[in-house]
């Protein structure tokens, strides 16, 4: 039988995990509980990539969800305990844990200058600029886009120019 881990443990858990992979990162790590079960929510601002979050913390999910049958799968996991030296079936709390990465203004400010030097153009995040136009085909990511309003190029850039920290191995 597994050994139940509740969704306040995991989510300690995590921000453990975190810390000792991202340290100079500071993330805000919550859960919350509802009549259909409980999730955890993390949010940071510049930092690492939402992949890179994801693969440390999606781990701790103890439920997954079957769109095709529209059906919540509960699962367990193995996992070595603080203080034991064996794996232990466990299941946690948490059905769910959802990422959201958000971009400060000063990251976003460098971006925008960034756009600026590369593309010559002024920068607007209503405008829509042809891609073709900006330089920005030379750095990836953009290929099948011909045109995007500007608050999409400085989104996107964000993951071609990142000001993260690099995981701790």
């Amino acid at each position: 039988m597994a050994t139940s881990i509740s969704t306040t443990d995991t989510a300690k858990m995590i921000r453990k995990a975190l810390k000792n992979s991202f340290p100079s990162t500071k993330f805000s790590v919550r859960s919350h509980s509802y009549s259909g079960g409980s999730s955890i929510h993390i949010s940071w601002i510049d930092g690492p990539m939402e992949s890179e979050v994801d693969a440390i913390s999606k781990f701790y999910q103890g439920a997954s969800f079957d769109g095709m049958t529209d059906m919540k799968d509960y699962h367990n996991s193995l996992i070595i305990l603080e203080g034991d030296d064996l794996p232990t079936e466990v299941h946690f709390g948490a059905d769910f844990v959802f990422t959201n990465r958000e971009v400060s203004k000063e990251y976003k400010a460098n971006l925008i200058a960034k756009f600026e030097e590369i593309s010559g153009k002024e920068y607007n995040d209503n405008e829509t600029y042809e891609l073709a136009e900006t330089g920005l085909y030379a750095f990836g990511s953009f290929f099948g886009m011909p045109r995007m309003y500007g608050c999409q190029i400085v989104s996107r850039m964000s993951y071609i120019f990142p000001a993260q920290e690099k995981a701790v191995a």
